[in-house]
This record gives structure tokens, sequence and C-alpha cells, in this order.
């Protein structure tokens, strides 16, 4: 047999020959890199081939957002969820702006400064929302909320002349930001979900729909558009190009709505059989009762068991029902799926769930500063889309109007000197103060740390700290009493009390 002759016969090895020859390249079947792309059974279903952000949310952000509100609004660690980001992110006081105005000289302006805070918490306080409800407080944790939630917050920014400030903050639902509205306009500017850009890939326009009945829901009222600078879109971009923002929870939905749907058939499973003490059956192949039984077609209804029922079902014979559910295997079962509801949330199992069983300092402290490192990005990205751009909006039309002022005059320099500002966000208390107290100690002696640095990794404003330290000084001294002694200033004698 002739070497063309075995080809002919078995084709299957020339392929593996060429597959294998890098000389024969031409003819080469290309070999799985990271994976085999041939899918089989085991990987059905498994995509393949991808498309942008947009593309997808075009059809399933809708879908997205209403599961991820109902689950807030009726799971409760969807709602512990958006509730743990309102009180790391935001915190109850909000994210503190401090101006930070300098002097020529380099240090700083006090009295502008506290002119600026004191007009900034006026504004925060009774005149930033446009409808007259919501501090900015408040308007800080609807956002957030708004993030978790919907994956977006949406406000309008009005410059409205008339206010004490000039500036006015109304929050719009993402939902009425038209997803359907995806076309080229006439001018070549391309609208993606209801946001336009120009040639140049910025947003010139936000497309939205009109809410005509709120108490019909999202009933298409008329079409309308604002101009991008009166509008405040924040949302976590994670793909290329991406126009809108996806609901924080969409990689837990699906198995926070398995579990969900597992523990109310394991409730009613086991209050069925609690209720029942027994069940009265016929003989086999008795038909004396059959189809006789009440309820018998359609079933028994949960509603319709109580403590301590007997159901007859037949004739005489009794048969006890003792069911050992929930399972043992039910505890388990649930942790395992909210470990894995945490992990798509990006936060630690016990936060989520209040299970502190076995935790010990060491993995409450690993857990705790995870999380805290998790919200801190938050925190940043937060003040970077929604914090700085309102307060330097703020600063700046209060500026135009003389809405600030030192005494009874108006602000005098231009108005870039007084931008400057630092954004505190909360902080919170140490897992255990007396050995995170020693560290920073350490830290001080070492010169790794300053006290302001300590400060505010606490949440406090040094400059804060230091007035109330020296006021309280001072009213000591007053009355006579005589500051507690630090242990850098006490001496022997005169820490101890026998002497």
């Amino acid at each position: 047999m002739g070497l063309f002759s075995r080809f002919r016969k078995q084709p299957e090895v020339t392929v593996r020959k060429y597959a294998t020859n890098p000389h024969l390249h031409q003819h080469r079947v290309r070999e799985a890199g990271f994976y085999n792309s041939d899918v089989g059974r085991l990987l059905s279903g498994w995509d393949t081939s991808s498309s942008t952000i947009d593309y997808y949310l075009q059809s399933e952000l809708r879908g997205l957002r209403a599961r991820s509100r109902k689950m807030v609004r009726s799971n409760p660690y969807a709602k512990r969820f958006v509730a743990m980001i309102k009180s790391n992110v935001v915190g109850p006081n909000g994210v503190v702006v401090q101006s930070q105005v300098m002097r020529s000289s380099g240090i700083l302006d006090t009295p502008a400064n506290d002119a600026i805070e004191r007009a900034f918490s006026d504004w925060s306080a009774n005149h930033c929302d446009y409808h007259g409800r919501l501090t900015l407080v408040e308007m800080e944790n609807l956002a957030i909320s708004c993030a978790g939630q919907d994956g977006e917050f949406l406000f309008r920014i009005h410059r409205n002349p008339r206010s004490k400030y000039g500036l006015q903050l109304e929050c719009i639902d993402p939902e009425l930001l038209d997803v359907d509205k995806n076309e080229i306009t006439k001018t070549g500017n391309t609208i993606r979900l209801g946001v336009e850009y120009d040639r140049t890939g910025k947003r010139v326009r936000y497309h939205f729909r009109e809410l005509k009945d709120p108490n019909v829901g999202y009933s298409s009222g008329r079409t309308y558009s604002v101009d991008a600078n009166f509008i405040l879109h924040g949302f976590l971009p994670e793909w290329p190009d991406q126009s809108r923002g996806v609901p924080w929870m969409h990689s837990a939905l699906e198995r926070n709505k398995h579990l969900e749907k597992y523990e109310e058939a394991a409730i009613i499973k086991a209050r069925s059989t609690a209720s029942t003490m027994a069940v009265l059956r016929s003989p086999a192949g008795d038909p004396a009762y059959a189809g006789d039984v009440e309820g018998d077609e359609e079933g028994v209804t949960l509603d319709q068991y109580e403590a301590g029922t007997i159901k007859d079902i037949g004739d005489k014979e009794i048969i006890n029902l003792d069911s050992d559910y929930p399972h043992e295997m039910y505890a388990s079962f649930v942790k395992s799926q909210l470990q894995g509801i945490a992990s798509g949330l990006g936060i630690s199992y016990h936060s989520l769930s209040n299970d502190l069983e076995g935790v010990n300092y060491s993995s409450i402290r690993a857990g705790v500063l995870e999380d805290r490192e998790v919200f801190k990005g938050l925190q940043n990205w937060f003040i970077r889309a929604f914090v700085r751009p309102v307060y330097e909006e703020w600063i700046q039309l209060a500026y135009t109007k003389n809405a600030i002022k030192i005494g009874t005059t108006a602000l005098t320099r231009p108005i870039d000197d007084y931008l400057a500002a630092k954004y505190q966000p909360r902080r919170w208390a140490w897992v255990d103060p007396q050995k995170d107290g020693a560290a920073n100690q350490l830290a001080l002696d070492y010169k790794l740390k300053s006290h302001s640095q300590i400060m505010r990794e606490q949440g406090d404003d040094p400059e804060t700290v230091w007035r109330e330290i020296q006021r309280d000084k001072q009213i000591m001294e007053q009355l006579g009493i005589a500051p507690q002694l630090t242990p850098e200033n006490a001496t022997d004698d005169e820490s101890d009390p026998t002497n």
C-alpha cells in the first residue's frame, strides 16, 4: 500500500499530523488556548462570543433593575446590603466638606473657611432640595441607594437665581432615562440608552420619559431632553464605552432568588408537617371514599392547615407523620448560598448574614478590614461622582450671588481661591481599641504616622480637634480645674496617688 493510499483510507491521521507539525502551518488545525471552543453537553449554554455592554443593557437593563428593586423591597439580605452601603459610604452625618482656603502666607484663612462652611451647612440643611423636602445628607443616602439598587443615580441641577444660594438639586428616577432611545441624530450625534454623545464621545444631552401618573406606574408620557451640563449622572463603570449603570446586585440576583424560593418551600414543608399530627388512610383498593374528601381534587392549601389537625383521607387506618424537616443540611446549604451572595456583592459573609458564630478577633478583623477597604473605595468614587461636583457648583453660584459673607463683607478674592476643600467621609471605630491604639502609638513613636493622619482615619477634622482641645484648656484654667496628665508629661511622683 502506497503512502497516498494510506492517506485516503485514514484521513483522520492526516489531520492529526498537520495539527502537530509546525512546518505545515497553512493546513494546521487550530488548537484550544484557554479552553476547548467546541462546547459540548457539559458546557452547553456557555457563551463563546461577546458584544458591547450597551448591547446587553438595551434589552436587559429594565429587567435587571426590576428584579433588583423587588429584592430590596422583599428580601432581607438585599435590604441589608443597601442599608450597609448607606451606613458605611454616607454614614450618619454624610460626607463632611472642610474648606481649605489658604492665605498668601501659606496658612489657613480661618475667617473665610468658617464663613464658607457655615453657608454650606445652611444650604445643606434648608435650601438644597428643589422640592423643599430633603436635606443634603438625605440626598446622599438616596443617591447611594439608587446606585446600589439601580446601578446609577441621576440628579438635575437647577441654577435658580431666586433661591438663597442659587443652586438646587432634583433627584430623577433612573427608570425615566429612556433606555429605548437608541439612534443616530441628524447632526451625527449618537444616542445610546437615552444618553446622547457628540462625535468625540462627550455626553451632550439626556433623553427622559415624563412620569405621566405615579399612581399607575411608569406609564408613557411625553419625552424631553436636558443638556448634560444640568445632569449629574453617577455610576461605577466596569466596561469601556458604558452608558448606563448596572445594579450592583446583578451577579447575586439569581442565587438570592433561588435561596428565597428554597426557604419558602422549607417553611411551607415545616409548617404543614408541624400542623398535621396524622392522616387517616383507607385500605388499599377500597373505593368507598374515592373523591369524597372535601378539597381532594384541588388539594389542601397552607392556610387550611391548623395546629393539631388530623386529615381524614379514607377509612380507619392512622399514620403518624414524623418529619425530620427542616433537614440537618438546611443551615449549611443556606450558609453556602449566602457566602456566594456575599461574594457577588463584594462584602464579607458575616456582615451580610449577621452570623457571628465561631468568629474570633483575628477572623472578624480580617473580614471587617476587607469590607472597610471596599467601602473606602466606594466613598472615594461617591465623592468624585456626587459630593465634589455639587460643592464646587454650589460655591461658584453662592459666590456669584454674594451669599457667603465674613461678617457683613462678601468674599472678594477670585473664585478659584475658594474652591480648595477636603472631603471627609465617615470612618469606623477600632475593632479592638486597645490593640489598635497601641499600634497607632508605635506608628507615632517611629514617625510612621502623624496625629492628624490618625484623626482623619477616625473621621475627625484635626483642625477642629485642636481647637476643641484649646477651648477645653482655656475653660478648665478659668474654672481652676487642673488638666488631666498624659503619659508623656506625668512623672512617677505625680502619677502615684499615695505621694
